[in-house]
């Protein structure tokens, strides 16, 4: 493929078509977004990488350009009709939040194509230990959805998760805010949690222990201080992982950091062609 073109499309996943960019040569490197957010929030690596990558990025179902069909489906075999239908046979996946969640469970699932896992701000399947303050946090925004008030509800929600609970408002660039609340609110809907995937069985958090590929963990340090806990039980328990922390960053310090996180994701490639050397 011609590394200047922009190929486009839709991968076809039982009756879900999953709206994919790639563009590139060489080593596939797969981009998975957040529950908050699309393809979109990819931009600035998808376009610093694929110099010397095949970089791909698409959308979850019920995301962006890709549809929710009402039936069973797991966004982990999502992932591989992608991959399928770009004939990659194995990549890097880079996943934020649900995005990390579905690159964990895909690589335990599919180890042989996985050759680097890196989980950002990342959730666990079979991991529901929230703390209470986050509890309260989204029954405050449920109560605010049963009264019918959807843009007090988003509010709550874009404010825990962009600007991160406990972060000062003053402290998060305008810019970044902005643009991560645009993209939080084109995806906001109800029928994404009315529709739930099903469970990798055994989840992903009683089996970290069996990711044996080259690991990053990234967290920002303003994110939710669950999601804060849970980076370090990844770092922990998956063998021979490192962790990054990005200063003054919530929930997606890809898109509000780019320059030091494309920094990070560049060393640790550069180490992953050291091994494969």
């Amino acid at each position: 493929m011609d590394s200047s073109k922009l190929l486009t499309g839709y991968a076809s996943s039982g009756d879900a078509k999953l709206y994919f960019e790639a563009r590139g040569d060489g080593p596939a490197l797969v981009f998975i977004h957040a529950g908050v957010s699309d393809h979109r929030m990819w931009e600035p690596q998808f376009e610093a990488f694929s110099s010397k990558f095949k970089v791909v990025r698409y959308d979850l179902r019920g995301f962006g350009k890709s549809a929710m069909p009402d039936q069973p489906y797991a966004n982990r075999d999502d992932l591989f009709a992608v991959l399928r239908h770009l004939a990659i046979q194995n990549a890097v996946l880079v996943g934020c939040s649900m995005g990390g969640a579905t690159a964990i469970d895909f690589t335990l699932q599919h180890p042989e194509m996985v050759t680097g896992l890196v989980p950002v701000g990342a959730g666990v399947s079979g991991w529901n230990d929230w703390s209470p303050e986050s509890a309260q946090s989204w029954a405050a925004a449920m109560d605010l959805v049963k009264k019918g008030d959807l843009d007090g509800a988003f509010e709550l929600s874009a404010r825990y998760w962009i600007e991160g609970p406990a972060r000062e408002s003053s402290r998060v660039d305008p810019k970044y805010r902005a643009r991560a609340y645009q993209l939080y609110k084109e995806n906001f809907s109800l029928k994404l949690w009315q529709n739930p995937e099903n469970v990798l069985d055994p989840p992903a958090i009683k089996r970290l222990a069996q990711i044996k590929c080259p690991t990053m963990v990234v967290i920002g340090d303003s994110d939710a201080q669950d999601l804060r806990k849970l980076a370090q039980q990844l770092a922990n328990q998956i063998s021979g992982a490192a962790m990054i922390t990005i200063e003054n960053a919530a929930h997606l310090p890809s898109l509000e950091h780019p320059a030091q996180f494309n920094r990070s994701l560049e060393n640790f490639l550069a180490r992953l062609n050291d091994i494969a050397k």
